[in-house]
């Protein structure tokens, strides 16, 4: 379908935007989806594969709906991936449309968000708008969905289902698309959400599916047609189509793939199945290339590799600079968003020729490449060892094979060590077809807060909270009896904890939400984490001589005991020395009960207290990093919960009246910042951290006042402060307000 033809639907301009970026035509699954009924308000689920155009169908049905007056959501999995559509949805401020992002900050309803005509947001953002009543959330009249297949994710599903059906229940004809990969029974989430369905293999270009065995590759197909490369040879097989590679002597299959293809001129994405993987084959893939000379290390490789050593002074940017200097990087969670924001640049814009990647890059950003290389199709779990991925995993790394309008084709290889297993990649991977997907709404963690929500919301009585859960997916897909035991359980965990009040449900009798349940609500949190605040909060019997840092680490160990909290599980014998430590230091943790088993769940939470209690001590993060065997990403990560949660802690401090409930508010001040209670003050001027701070602290500046009798001339002098910098502080001491 020409891309004039839509001109009717939508304006010249925006019609002409497309053909600006490159487009001329519509892919099949798009025009399919057009002759659904997408700009006639249709509900859609598009299970296509990667590269296949599902971001446009979103576009073009967003565009439509907020063309005819309406206000659009986007909901997104991962933080990084709101980034990202936001950025290209920006592009749409030139036809006068305004755009909103919103990523944290559970605690608010955000209505200045909802004057925007387009936003993005995570789900568990979204969550919390709903639980905070953000009355914009009612004008919506298209929600699109990506990634809906995680749905059956055990984390994140639970919290994408119950959105799509509260913001459903909110607007009965609010426009629902569902972007999917392509999934075994994409037909049943179609039906649920009353939706017609796009289910179509197209991709852009040719995907060849391969397995790589002593030194040839084993495509799908007995297509002997050249690749155009003169170095590989083609000829047939009994089953397989077999290409042997130029340096099949190699006894390392992943360097000898990267190496082929970089000898190639095409990029290379390597998913490795731990961090530590990642790392060590970037590494060996960087020095080999180098020792090959198959880069040529050119400024745009020096200015990268400058970028990442400015980030930070941690152990990964001085590995990652010295990488990316030979056109090589490594990709996963422990890396800071300022790392992955600079890496994926580089891959995009062809600076950096191969990326080792973690699997949940796979589900991420949009970072293809010519060739994707499974070094392995088993992963770790804690609780059964080396197992399989699933096979819809696989089929998303293998989806990102491939550049539209780069590359010619795009190639995905396993790695095998035996014919049998090359047979077992094939039958369990290649040729099968991916997994179905099941709710997982059914557990009391998943149904704790939402109940909860539902209560404060409209549901007032069992049957209420029934019919609420009986036209969620697992309702769809189950009995709803099947929960009936657990949801009693739940509103009766609710009412035992204070979080509402009801008398015999089964009489019909209504639920009432306390004052207590609606603050544990707004905050977003589990209210099992807020039972555990409340009983810890109670069993502290502060002495008035007790030692602030003391309380700082009590504070810190009893957010980290609460499911909403990640812990950074132990190390081999960090189990000993933090149960010595508990030992020894009975009397400084006076909220461990005497009746409190101490297993490996409580010494993961102090471990990772403990490292919350660095930060706030101005350790340096590169120290914490490397005393904990943590990335940076996952510093921040826990950073940035820690002040979620002890902020929570505070409030529902000070609503139980506890008379040291303004200790625990200072302290989220300091997590947020990570600096000590005397740099408070400084630290809450603009472009002045914490080192900064601590710069000007011992220059003699310590306080508001002291700054206020300085010079342009006498803060330039303090490293780290230039004369811009000196001249922006002395002007904001001029409407400098004292409380927080």
């Amino acid at each position: 379908m020409d891309l004039n033809s839509l001109r009717k639907k939508l304006s010249d301009e925006i019609v002409d935007f497309y053909i600006n970026d490159g487009i001329k035509e519509l892919y099949p699954p798009q025009e399919d989806a057009i002759n659904a009924g997408i700009f006639d308000g249709e509900n859609l689920v598009v299970a296509i594969p990667t590269a296949s155009g599902k971001t446009m169908i979103a576009e073009m049905a967003m565009l439509n709906s907020v063309k005819n007056g309406g206000k659009a959501i986007y909901i997104v999995p991962l933080r990084a991936l709101a980034s990202e559509k936001y950025e290209r949805f920006k592009e749409f401020e030139k036809f006068g449309l305004s755009i909103g992002l919103s990523l944290g900050d559970y605690e608010t309803s955000d209505e200045r968000l909802g004057d925007n005509d387009i936003i993005v947001a995570t789900s568990e953002k979204v969550d919390s708008l709903i639980r905070n009543n953000a009355e914009w959330l009612k004008e919506l009249s298209i929600m699109v969905i990506d990634e809906i297949h995680l749905i059956n994710d055990p984390n994140r599903g639970p919290t994408l289902e119950i959105i799509i059906n509260t913001i459903k229940r909110l607007n009965k004809n609010v426009q629902t698309i569902g972007l999917s990969a392509t999934i075994g029974n994409a037909e049943e989430i179609a039906d649920w959400l009353n939706s017609k369905i796009i289910l179509n293999d197209w991709r852009p270009i040719k995907l060849f599916n391969g397995v790589f065995l002593d030194g040839s590759i084993y495509f799908d197909d007995n297509d002997p047609k050249d690749h155009g490369f003169s170095d590989l040879s083609y000829y047939n097989r009994s089953k397989y189509r077999e290409v042997k590679i130029s340096n099949n002597k190699r006894t390392d299959k992943v360097i000898a793939l990267v190496e082929d293809m970089t000898r190639n001129g095409g990029q290379s994405l390597v998913f490795a199945n731990t961090r530590k993987n990642s790392e060590r084959y970037a590494k060996k893939i960087s020095e080999h290339l180098q020792i090959e000379k198959l880069i040529d290390t050119d400024e745009r490789m020096n200015d990268l590799s400058k970028k990442i050593r400015e980030i930070d002074d941690t152990d990964i940017s001085v590995s990652l600079s010295k990488m990316v200097s030979s056109g090589v990087a490594f990709h996963h969670a422990g890396l800071s968003n300022s790392h992955r924001t600079v890496i994926e640049k580089g891959f995009k814009d062809g600076v950096l020729r191969v990326i080792v990647a973690t699997p949940t890059l796979a589900a991420g950003v949009n970072l293809p490449a010519r060739r994707v290389i499974i070094s392995s199709y088993r992963r770790y779990d804690p609780n059964f060892g080396s197992v399989p991925i699933p096979v819809l995993d696989y089929k998303q790394m293998a989806g990102r094979a491939g550049r539209p309008g780069l590359d010619p084709f795009g190639e995905a290889i396993a790695i095998s060590k035996s014919e049998n297993e090359l047979d077992f990649i094939f039958e369990n991977y290649i040729f099968a077809d991916p997994e179905e997907i099941w709710s997982k709404l059914g557990t009391e963690n998943a149904l704790r807060s939402h109940i909860l929500s539902a209560i404060i919301g409209f549901a007032k009585s069992l049957d209420e909270v029934l019919d609420f859960l009986s036209t969620t997916f697992f309702a769809y897909q189950n009995d709803l009896w099947k929960i009936d035991s657990v949801v009693r359980n739940v509103i009766l965990f609710l009412e035992e904890n204070g979080f509402i009040d009801f008398d015999d449900p089964d009489e019909g009798k209504t639920f009432h939400p306390t004052d207590l349940g609606r603050l544990v609500s707004r905050l977003y949190i589990d209210p099992l984490s807020a039972s555990i605040m409340i009983n810890r909060l109670k069993s502290l019997n502060w002495s008035d001589d007790s030692e602030k840092s003391e309380k700082d680490l009590v504070y810190l160990h009893i957010i980290c005991m609460t499911p909403d909290m990640q812990k950074i599980y132990l190390t081999k014998n960090e189990d000993l020395k933090l149960y010595e430590f508990i030992r020894s230091n009975k009397d400084l943790l006076p909220h461990l009960d005497t009746d409190d088993e101490i297993d490996d769940w409580i010494l993961a939470s102090l471990k990772t207290a403990l490292i919350i209690k660095e930060w706030i001590n101005e350790e340096k993060e590169n120290n914490i990093c490397e005393r904990y065997n943590i990335g940076p990403g996952d510093l921040a990560n826990i950073v940035d919960t820690a002040e979620w949660l002890v902020r929570s802690l505070y409030s529902i401090a000070y609503y139980l009246n506890i008379p040291y409930s303004y200790d625990i508010r200072n302290l989220s001040i300091q997590v947020r910042k990570g600096a000590k209670k005397e740099l408070m003050d400084l630290v809450r001027l603009k472009n002045i951290g914490r080192v900064r701070a601590r710069r000007l602290y011992n220059a003699g500046y310590k306080s508001i006042e002291d700054l206020k009798k300085a010079s342009i001339e006498d803060l330039s002098r303090i490293e780290g402060i230039n004369v811009l910098l000196a001249t922006s502080i002395l002007e904001q001491l001029e409407t400098y307000n004292d409380e927080y």
